[in-house]
């Protein structure tokens, strides 16, 4: 296991329940068992100006987590987050020990 700091940008026009369900998703992707969901450490920074347009929004709704997660399923996660339309960005960071 790995140390990361994972950031998302989600679209800023989504309605309150469907953002909850999308980070609930998120966040079983990120931690699929009980023993990694208690190392993810969320901190939802919330709605933010983006320095440039993407996708034509100025603003985006911002989700950073520290998690320890497996060096293969990052990958998986990536692909998952890449084909989720309502993310914009995201970035894995790897933390130095």
């Amino acid at each position: 296991m790995r140390d990361y700091e994972i950031t998302i940008i989600l679209q800023p026009d989504l309605e309150e329940a469907a953002r909850t369900a999308l980070i609930e998703r998120i966040e079983g992707w990120l931690a699929p068992g009980e023993a990694e969901a208690e190392q993810l450490k969320p901190n939802h920074w919330g709605m933010r100006q983006l320095a440039y347009a993407i996708k034509r929004f100025n603003r985006g709704y911002y989700l950073y987590y520290e998690a320890s997660i497996e060096p293969m399923r990052v990958n998986e996660i990536e692909r998952n987050l890449q084909y989720t339309e309502d993310v914009l960005r995201y970035l894995f960071v790897r933390k130095d020990e």
